[in-house]
């Protein structure tokens, strides 16, 4: 499994009404020892997650279990 920390994502697309911004999730694969998060972006096919500690993470979304 391979994690790419977010910097800059420049990736188009809208995520307005997307009503799984803010969403608690888990991940499939704990990242740096953190397995919760909240959603913060939503870039179609992945997701940007904020993990407890802080750190973002760019996700698939089959990686990540909105609770």
């Amino acid at each position: 499994m391979q994690y790419a920390l977010a910097n800059n994502c420049n990736v188009m697309y809208s995520d307005e009404n997307n009503d799984i911004i803010g969403a608690f999730c888990e991940l499939e694969t704990p990242f740096r020892g953190y397995s919760n998060g909240i959603v913060v972006r939503d870039y179609g096919t992945e997701l940007l997650v904020r993990v407890m500690s802080g750190a973002e993470v760019v996700l698939h979304r089959d990686e990540v279990y909105v609770l």
